[in-house]
């Protein structure tokens, strides 16, 4: 097939998508605003120069028609609802199947009513949804989406990659004692739902109370400045490590150099670190959003608390501190579950599935993923 890609470039999410698909042989375009080099695969810069934002979004759609009827795709892929799926959709460009991600689907779309008709014109008009939580696809819904259009597809992990293990030369390098206990936040910095300051508000309760506690921070995107400095503010630096981006591999690392994995964002879609955490059989701590508790039952693969909750985030904490045996249960309860339902190869073929159908019909759509059928496995 020849696919065509409009999607944010330099983002592992989107080079890991398209890469499945140059890596077997298909013929594979990025049009992005992002620009930059994705092995096997011709990038095409849709920037523009200056002006306004919406003389900007014209001038981009343009060349997005432009490069799409000089390309000719056998399919368009569309990923993230906010601008990009705008192109999408305007640019008439069909089949058309649009990804989305997140905030693209549960914060942009009410932030006025422009925004809203977009997205709902987006949604409504293309040929198929995936997104990576029954909760999300729920959404694009509410948005205008056809539920029977909608599938739920994971970004999917890589288990060579994230797989329990001992890590201790990480831990030692990092400054982090075989008997510490380490709570790694890797959230991104940019967005204020990720309540990175309520994790270190937390950190300071636990480091009051088990003097083993030791933190670990590496924000994906964004400015640590703000949140070292609050940090310090708290008291909690001398035990903590704020480490930025880590490359992919080292971040498969440091998950299983960790002893707990915390994610309590406000506002999120499924977290790829959340199922790469329960990849490695870590202990995890969750905010009760709809698109987590999707995967962490509980007290049974995880503990789940509500966002932007000191107390009961700290309260959570110390009880896996404390409790070696809890961390290991949860652990391996958690990778039951990525194993089952979470790796790569396994969602990429949905996917695969989905383009063919729509292209030749020669697949089947994969119905075991899509809304209706999930709406009913989940009561």
């Amino acid at each position: 097939m020849r696919l065509a890609f409009l999607s944010i470039g330099r983002h592992i999410h989107t080079e890991r998508w398209i890469r499945y698909f140059a890596d077997r042989g298909h013929e594979c375009h990025l049009l992005t605003v992002q620009p930059g080099p994705v092995p096997g695969v011709e990038v095409h810069d849709i920037t523009t120069g200056a002006g306004p934002k919406p003389w900007r979004y014209l001038v981009s759609l343009g060349k997005v028609r432009r490069l799409l009827g000089g390309l000719r795709p056998d399919l368009l892929n569309t990923h993230f609802l906010t601008g990009y799926g705008y192109w999408g959709h305007f640019s008439g460009f069909h089949p058309n199947v649009l990804t989305v991600w997140g905030d693209d689907v549960y914060v942009t779309p009410f932030e006025n009513p422009l925004k809203g008709w977009l997205a709902r014109r987006a949604l409504s008009g293309c040929d198929a949804v995936t997104g990576d939580s029954v909760d999300i696809l729920a959404g694009c819904v509410r948005l205008g989406a056809a539920a029977g259009k909608c599938y739920r597809v994971l970004w999917g992990v890589d288990f060579e990659r994230f797989h329990p293990g001992q890590e201790q030369q990480w831990r030692a390098d990092h400054g982090f004692g075989p008997g510490d206990v380490v709570f790694f936040s890797p959230r991104s910095y940019t967005q204020p739902y990720y309540n990175i300051d309520t994790v270190i508000a937390a950190a300071r309760a636990v480091m009051d109370v088990e003097p083993r506690a030791r933190f670990l921070f590496s924000g994906y995107e964004g400015d640590p400045g703000p949140f070292r400095e609050a940090a310090a503010a708290a008291g909690i630096l001398p035990v903590t490590r704020m480490v930025g981006r880590l490359p992919h591999d080292e971040f498969a690392v440091a998950l299983r150099a960790s002893d707990v994995f915390i994610s309590v964002p406000s506002v999120d879609a499924t977290a790829v670190s959340l199922l790469e955490a329960m990849a490695s059989g870590c202990a995890i701590i969750v905010s009760n959003l709809a698109s987590a508790t999707e995967w962490v039952t509980q007290r049974t693969s995880g503990l789940v608390v509500p966002p932007r909750d000191r107390d009961t985030l700290a309260a959570a904490m110390l009880e896996l501190a404390g409790d070696v045996d809890l961390r290991r249960r949860l652990g391996e309860a958690a990778l039951a579950v990525a194993r089952r339902e979470a790796g790569f190869e396994a969602n990429m073929a949905h996917v695969d599935g989905i383009f063919r159908h729509l292209v030749s019909g020669e697949d089947s759509l994969p119905r075991g993923v899509g809304l209706p059928a999930l709406q009913v496995d989940h009561g």
